[in-house]
């Protein structure tokens, strides 16, 4: 156990390659715990007026409590806010990973916020619609030709054959 440690570090998302930050520390450390400490002997003290060892039940309380948040702050950091990809979820189930990248493009593709925002998804998105109209143009553009042949075709008198 640490006596201090780093509680943010920058990390590319493995999914969209974003760089971002997030919480490296995924459990208390000693200093947490000195803290728990300090707060269960002030509050015992104040409360019972002398040391009590009640203020031990006040400790393990806190120390649960500090875990969880510490841990739940952790959990939630790591997952992208650029594309939802979560690295956890992905090392027990990658197709329930893509699922969950899925589902959050689809709840953001109504969200302006998201449209302006900085993610690879909107770029990535933003390509595919300009790949798909550079082959609708193809599209049109062979049509309006074969058009013109019908018609230049349907002009010209028929040719007479020997």
């Amino acid at each position: 156990m640490k006596l201090f440690s780093r509680l943010r570090g920058r990390c590319y998302c493995a999914f969209c390659k974003a760089e971002r930050k997030v919480y490296v520390k995924k459990h208390i450390d000693l200093t947490n715990v000195v803290g728990a400490v300090l707060l269960a002997m002030a509050v015992g003290q104040a409360y019972w007026g002398a040391p009590d060892p009640r203020a031990l039940v006040i400790f393990c309380l806190t120390i649960v409590t500090l875990e969880v948040f510490v841990y739940m702050r952790w959990r939630s950091s790591i997952i992208c806010n650029l594309c939802g990809f979560d690295p956890l979820v992905y090392k027990r189930s990658p197709e329930r990973a893509s699922q969950l990248v899925q589902a959050f493009y689809k709840e953001q593709h109504n969200n302006l916020e998201f449209w302006l925002s900085r993610s690879p998804l909107v770029e990535r998105r933003r390509q595919v619609r300009a790949q798909e109209r550079k082959v609708s143009g193809q599209r049109e553009m062979l049509a309006r030709v074969d058009a013109r042949r019908a018609k230049s075709a349907a002009a010209l008198p028929p040719s007479k054959s020997p």
